[in-house]
């Protein structure tokens, strides 16, 4: 993130006093009201810092700096007042966490020395925030390989969802995705409680009982509450909680959740497994789309034009052989691979990951699978 700093104060001989004070060691930037404060930070942003005055109308800072605490977490927020009122700070740090509450009039020293101090709050706060986005990461990505290895048909369309969520994400233009990366990599981890025989049934796209059904339609709040178990991941565990919710408020969880209420990654989910579980069965991908777009309530619709719009953009794949020492990761399997024993080792549609690649290899190097596999590429 560029270092730059916005002043509001709805005072311009004030603003340009800061501009002229502060120009030489910081990148500043002005604004006269909240309102243009936030046009500002959504077409200019990211910022580093905020300074916002107390006192402004329509919009006062603690308003203000609530708004951006809500749409831009990782920028310090500071306030700036003539008000010496306890209340106000009071009032300021509890709605809107300042990081900082300065008096005026400020001399520019201790203005210097403030905004210096928030910059390196900010530094520290990003590394923070990349060490632990890198961690969790890492964790789920060695978590999600290990699952697709011990049960490559239920896990190993993980992967496959999740590069369709990546897409997704940057066709709605959000900056941050690892979210959506690790709801979509964790969505399935539910179905470690149930029962095999459920499982091939649901894999074939066999009608479940309704007993079945009952059962099986509970990996969602399973899945959900094993997520929750995990520090800082309560916003990836709801949205898996509403993976199997329909736009229209129907199925679960169940209660008077509908439409843009439901999660946006739970939104995203729900049509694009069902996108994944489709093509895995052998139907197209703009045939699958078409299918889901006849049953509308069940889906959010600009979901499916996003993800009607992802396809159309992807490039024609092709099925290739290839043998073994020349995969790569996230290369897709075309066809079921099985060993000699007939036991299946991965599933069409799966993504190969490097630990995958290790472990074909080693079948290969037996003798146990083919020469030549099948993979999808892009003409």
């Amino acid at each position: 993130m560029e270092k730059r700093i916005l002043f509001v104060d709805d005072e311009p001989k004030i603003l340009e006093a800061y501009r002229r004070t502060l120009r030489k060691s910081f990148n500043i930037v002005s604004a006269g009201s909240g309102a243009e404060a936030l046009d500002i930070m959504a077409s200019q942003g990211p910022f580093s810092i905020i300074v916002s005055d107390m006192q402004m109308p329509e919009m006062n800072g603690a308003q203000l700096l609530s708004q951006v605490k809500a749409k831009y977490p990782h920028t310090v927020r500071m306030m700036l007042t003539g008000n010496a009122d306890q209340q106000t700070a009071v009032d300021a740090i509890n709605t809107a966490d300042v990081y900082r509450f300065i008096n005026k009039p400020c001399p520019a020293v201790d203005m210097i020395a403030a905004l210096e101090a928030g910059l390196h709050h900010a530094e520290l706060f990003r590394a923070e925030q990349k060490l632990l986005e890198n961690t969790v990461k890492g964790s789920i990505n060695a978590l999600v390989a290990i699952l697709s290895l011990v049960s490559p048909k239920v896990f190993g369309r993980a992967a496959t969802t999740r590069n369709y969520m990546l897409k997704c994400a940057k066709e709605l233009g959000l900056k941050s995705t690892w979210e959506l990366e690790a709801t979509a990599l964790l969505s399935q981890i539910g179905l470690v409680t149930q029962p095999d025989s459920i499982l091939e049934q649901m894999l074939k796209g066999d009608q479940l009982s309704e007993k079945h059904q009952g059962i099986y339609d509970k990996h969602s709040e399973a899945g959900a509450k094993l997520i929750n178990k995990i520090p800082r991941l309560e916003s990836i565990a709801e949205a898996i909680r509403f993976q199997n919710k329909s736009f229209d408020g129907s199925g679960l969880p169940a209660g008077n959740v509908s439409g843009t209420d439901i999660p946006l990654g739970g939104r995203l989910l729900k049509p694009l497994l069902d996108l994944v579980a489709k093509e895995s069965r052998g139907l197209s991908s703009i045939d699958a789309v078409s299918q889901m777009q006849s049953q509308g309530a069940r889906y959010d619709p600009q979901i499916l034009e996003v993800i009607e719009r992802v396809i159309e953009s992807d490039g024609e794949l092709e099925t290739k052989e290839i043998s073994v020492p020349q995969l790569t990761a996230d290369m897709v399997i075309a066809k079921d691979l099985y060993t000699a024993s007939g036991v299946l080792l991965i599933g069409k549609g799966q993504v190969i990951s490097s630990p995958l690649i290790e472990r074909l290899n080693n079948f290969w190097k037996n003798n146990e699978i083919p020469e030549k596999i099948s993979v999808l590429y892009e003409i």
